[in-house]
């Protein structure tokens, strides 16, 4: 999902959130910052891979990328990750609205898949860190 889709849902969500449950705005912008910057480990991966730090040449070589290409593993976005921040968040309050960002983020992202954009599941991402770590093959792998 492009990011000024993540921008517009982590938003209306963020307030909806604030105005009907009351939630303090510093709250509001736990959830909707981290809805949004999730989304840094596409650009860890391309400075990775590209050797370069330009956040726009990193956006337009996602965009670019071919509908069908191998896995990516972006770390923040993995099953392990949601679930050590959620279990984190109850000794530090705080991260709750981290989890609610970064899961709110990842549903969308799903509900992008699942509508078509690749076959869900089956290309273009890793849910699972361990399935990647237990890969002895990494050729799967972009």
């Amino acid at each position: 999902m492009l990011p000024k889709w993540h921008i517009l849902i982590g938003f209306v969500f963020s307030y909806l959130l604030a105005h009907f449950f009351n939630i303090s705005l510093l709250s509001a912008l736990l959830i909707f910052s981290s809805s949004v910057l999730i989304d840094v480990d596409h650009y860890i991966h391309y400075i990775y891979k590209k050797r370069d730090i330009s956040l726009i040449n990193a956006y337009f070589w996602h965009k670019g990328l071919p509908k069908h290409h191998k896995k990516i593993l972006h770390i923040f976005h993995t099953l392990e990750f949601h679930i050590l921040v959620f279990l984190i968040s109850f000794f530090w309050r705080p991260l709750i609205f981290i989890f609610l960002g970064l899961l709110l983020h990842s549903v969308s992202d799903l509900i992008d898949l699942f509508l078509g954009k690749m076959k869900f599941f089956r290309e273009g991402r890793e849910f699972f860190l361990i399935k990647y770590l237990l890969t002895r093959d990494k050729s799967e792998y972009f």
